[in-house]
């Protein structure tokens, strides 16, 4: 029985390989060789959003496949930040063989992660950083890269719209929660590729969604009604990207502008196909979710383990949605629900 199961899991493994979807060869850790059982302590940032179940999802998949016991646990909201910091606190209590952590705030979860390292704890930092370099490794996209490749996607699109080959006009922002060193290193990104490759296009407005969709939807709206003139708008995460999905049709506004936003679930990848909005920069949270496990182990027993390893990213437009590695980017989910299941690991649970 377990060798079938290994042939179906090989050959589901494969096929992702020859997609290249997600570079597993390119950028897996290697294998350790003498895996004990190993405790790790895994704590996101909210049990809210569909991109922490994905990144659940990858880390448990790792977990399975090495045979290692991890634990779960995350605040029921990002901005829940007490929270998280009463988490990490509870993870160095119990004292796992390691802790892998994305930090909500790159100041709060600093004297946790520097006791835990202290403490011999492994330390494996993902998808936002902290205002420390005591840890282990740091597993990620590279939120600079990333919002600066957006930001080419959508000068170009207000190329095409406008028919300006250098164009310009007036455009906003939303950034979810003030603080975040992913969230502040995308807009970074996204305002140096302006600058690059739009410097016609102006900021007039810049707020803060913090961290609701409502919030976000309503000052998109305030945004609209100051601003009617704009010509394009972006969002930094999942969440102000609902609010702005939202906030496009009840203006009046949808194919009117020039809308992107960071990563992507259900609404926001109809909100593409419809037209609402022109480009999604879609992570890879599996691919964080699942490294990070990898790289724990080998940090426990000794290996070598890169300081910084980046997961990627792909700008997804209607031109490209449809290809398989659009598809295996946007709901990645549905795209390794077999491989999942072969494992009995049920997402969200």
């Amino acid at each position: 029985m377990r060798s079938i199961k290994m042939v179906v899991v090989f050959t589901l493994i494969v096929g992702m390989l020859s997609l290249g979807i997600m570079a597993f060869a390119a950028n897996r850790p290697p294998f350790s060789t003498n895996v004990k059982d190993i405790k790790i302590f895994f704590i996101v940032k909210s049990s809210e959003s569909l991109y922490w179940q994905i990144v659940m999802a990858g880390a448990a998949l790792a977990a399975k496949e090495l045979g290692v016991t991890v634990t779960f646990q995350e605040a029921a909201a990002e901005s829940d930040v007490a929270r998280q910091v009463a988490i990490l606190n509870t993870a160095i209590a119990i004292h796992p063989d390691a802790i892998v952590l994305a930090p909500t705030v790159a100041d709060s979860l600093v004297p946790g992660i520097e006791t835990a390292m202290k403490d011999g704890i492994k330390v494996i930092l993902i998808d936002s950083a902290a205002n420390t370099n005591d840890y282990n490794a740091f597993v990620a996209t590279d939120n600079v890269e990333a919002g600066k490749a957006l930001a080419k996607t959508f000068v170009d699109l207000i190329k095409a719209k406008t028919g300006q080959a250098t164009p310009t006009g007036d455009i906003a922002y939303m950034t979810e929660m003030a603080g975040v060193g992913s969230l502040q290193q995308r807009d970074e990104g996204f305002l140096e590729g302006l600058k690059e490759y739009g410097p016609g296009l102006k900021v007039v407005a810049h707020q803060y969604g913090q961290d609701s969709v409502d919030i976000s939807m309503q000052n998109f709206e305030n945004i609209f009604t100051a601003h009617p003139n704009l010509v394009g708008v972006f969002a930094d995460n999942e969440v102000t990207g609902d609010g702005l999905i939202r906030a496009i049709p009840v203006s009046g506004l949808t194919g009117k502008i020039v809308a992107v936003s960071f990563d992507s679930d259900p609404a926001l990848i109809d909100a593409l196909k419809n037209g609402v909005v022109q480009a999604l920069q879609v992570q890879k949270p599996w691919n964080i979710g699942y490294y990070s496990i990898f790289y724990a182990v080998d940090a426990v027993e000794g290996v070598y383990v890169p300081f910084f390893i980046n997961t990627g990213a792909t700008v997804i437009t209607q031109a490209n949605m449809n290809t398989p590695e659009s598809q295996a980017t946007l709901d990645p989910l549905s795209f390794y629900k077999d491989l999942l299941n072969a494992y009995g690991i049920t997402p969200g649970k």
